[in-house]
């Protein structure tokens, strides 16, 4: 559990470090990953990026970190 949160960290500060519009390509990148492997349908996954990033104040390099952490797992 302890290398996940040090790798989550990791994430978060690698993915801080990209532009905004690299950090979009990236969640486009991730969304259409996990879509491939049915983790949820796009419209979803996306209304849950909203809400995390709306309703919970969440940057969208948290919500980048967390996502591709989903899609190591999935792949893993």
């Amino acid at each position: 559990m302890e290398t996940k949160k040090r790798m989550m960290k990791y994430l978060e500060r690698h993915y801080s470090n990209l532009s905004e519009k690299d950090q979009k390509t990236k969640l486009d990148e991730i969304v259409a990953r996990l879509k491939e492997v049915n983790f949820l349908d796009s419209d979803t996954l996306h209304e849950v990026i909203t809400a995390l990033m709306v309703e919970e104040g969440w940057s969208l390099s948290r919500v980048l970190a967390h996502l591709d952490m989903i899609d190591y797992d999935e792949r893993t």
